[in-house]
C-alpha cells in the first residue's frame, strides 16, 4: 500500500524496474488511480526517478493538486509503455508492472474539516 498526500508534492516509492520488460531508456510509466468511492480513474505520468538504486526501488515525485482528487482509498496500477500518450488504450494486463492499494490523505496545507459541537443545551447523563 502506498500513501500519497493531497495538495503537496511527495516522493512516493514503487518497485517498477524489476517487472519492466521494455528497455528502460524507452519506457514511460503511467500511474492509474481508480477511486473506490467515486468509481472513476485518473491517469498521470511518472517521471524523474530519484531513487539511488533503481534495480530495487523507484521514487517518483507526485503532486495531485491539478487532479482535485477526493481523499480516500484508490486501487492503483502502474503501466509500462513506450508511447508518449497518457492513455491505457491498447495496453494489456501484461503491461502492468505494479498494482495495489493507495490512500490519498490530506496534507497539512489544506483546511481540515471542523466539527462544531452543538450548544451546551443538552442534558448530560452519567451511568454508573
Amino acid at each position: 500500500m502506498i500513501t500519497i498526500p493531497n495538495y503537496t508534492t511527495s516522493s512516493t516509492p514503487f518497485t517498477l524496474t524489476e517487472k519492466t520488460t521494455f528497455p528502460l531508456n524507452q519506457t514511460n510509466y503511467i500511474l492509474e488511480l481508480y477511486s473506490n468511492q467515486l468509481h472513476g480513474n485518473t491517469l498521470l505520468f511518472l517521471t524523474g526517478d530519484t531513487s539511488l538504486n533503481i534495480d530495487r526501488y523507484n521514487y517518483y515525485s507526485i503532486n495531485l493538486t491539478p487532479y482535485n482528487l477526493v481523499e480516500g482509498t484508490y486501487d492503483y496500477k502502474v503501466w509500462q509503455t513506450t508511447g508518449n500518450t497518457l492513455s491505457t488504450t491498447g495496453l494489456t494486463i501484461n503491461d502492468v508492472v505494479e498494482s495495489g492499494l493507495a490512500t490519498i490523505i490530506s496534507s497539512g496545507t489544506t483546511a481540515q474539516p471542523v466539527y462544531n459541537a452543538p450548544a451546551n443545551t443538552q442534558t448530560q447523563y452519567v451511568f454508573k
